[in-house]
């Protein structure tokens, strides 16, 4: 049962977590309550189509555009090809990438297992891998993100790990501080009961349809889990695309996309806002469609049969490291909880 909370848990985390690659100050303060909106959920009825959408919002001052192109990582073929041709009209692409310059030897070579576990996460849901569709050796491709020395420097600097803002997550979640998420041990249990299902007939459709809502409101739990003094995985981080962005500017482009998780846009706004950019329409794209509820499997349906079960069931010793870690972390952090 471990194994599949853990799992489960992971295939929340790999739609919004940091892209990675190989191996302080307070975030921006915000004028209002309501977290700016970069990623939804539509679903009409049971007998329509489901959505989970992306936003690109545009900014402008004076003669320069900065567009906030909101992505997450695990998505739809044609999701991804839209944002192909989309991103080729800017002068610079500033994207994330955690560990340095996208190098497609590191991507073929796959060695990392926190991209192992993001391929399982692939099988599971039918879905392609941001990675393997963007075209990331596009000249006008910049890395703005941080290099490992500097990821590590500034968890060591904020005292922070993986396991603290999990603890903030889990804390945010049995409070039930926390939209769409699974908070209670029956709501798990539906979702086990579906993650299993999904697995064992090849329908991921219904996995995707428990995991979309939570998605559609993850900004604002991220929000929630920054806090007051931020985090290293979004505040700081956009940090290093603000330097990049007035870099750009500098170097004289006056047409920026800024193609980052859907998790950091809200923070990110917060910052152009307050260097005097003016915020104009968004628009929306389909990162998931989703079959309604019933209806029959085919070729082209994302319902037709994958085969993870075999990945689940044999899936390589660094992967189950990394899983058996996540699990004992859980089990740690549920034990603290419940000593408070």
């Amino acid at each position: 049962m471990e194994y599949f909370k853990t799992l489960s848990i992971f295939l929340l985390a790999c739609c919004q977590f940091s892209l990675v690659h190989g191996q302080p100050t307070a975030p921006v303060e915000r004028t209002g309550a309501e977290v700016a909106d970069y990623i939804r959920y539509i679903e009409e009825d049971a007998a329509s189509e489901s959505k989970l959408q992306t936003a690109t919002a545009r900014f402008s001052r004076k003669d320069v555009i900065v567009d906030l192109v909101s992505v997450v990582h695990l998505g739809d073929a044609e999701y991804y090809g839209k944002l192909n041709d989309h991103l080729k009209d800017y002068d610079a692409v500033l994207y994330e990438l955690v560990g340095g310059e996208f190098r497609q030897e590191d991507l073929d070579a796959n060695v990392d297992p926190v991209q192992g576990l993001q391929q399982l996460a692939k099988a599971f849901l039918g879905l392609e891998f941001q990675l393997e569709t963007i075209d990331y050796e596009a000249d006008n491709f910049v890395h703005a993100d941080v290099d490992w020395t500097q990821y590590e420097g500034l968890m060591e600097a904020r005292n922070q790990s993986f396991g603290t803002i999990l603890e903030r997550a889990m804390v945010l979640t049995e409070a039930g501080d926390s939209k769409g998420i699974a908070a209670d041990e029956a709501a798990m249990n539906v979702l086990m009961n579906q993650l299993v299902s999904a697995v064992l007939t090849g329908n991921s459709s219904t996995l995707k349809r428990s995991l979309a809502p939570f998605l559609g409101e993850a900004e604002e739990l991220i929000t929630k889990i920054e806090g007051e003094d931020g985090t290293v995985l979004i505040s700081e981080r956009n940090k290093v695309v603000m330097r990049r962005v007035n870099d750009m500017i500098a170097q004289g482009s006056k047409r920026l996309a800024v193609f980052y998780g859907a998790g950091h846009m809200p923070d990110l706004e917060s910052r152009l806002l307050l260097e005097g950019f003016a915020k104009g329409e968004s628009v929306w794209v389909d990162a998931w469609v989703i079959s309604p509820v019933g209806s029959a499997m085919g070729a082209d349906s994302d319902d037709s049969p994958t085969d993870p079960t075999t990945s689940l069931l044999s899936p390589s010793s660094e992967i189950m490291g990394v899983l058996q870690k996540m699990s004992e972390l859980m089990d740690a952090l549920q034990r603290t909880q419940s000593q408070r």
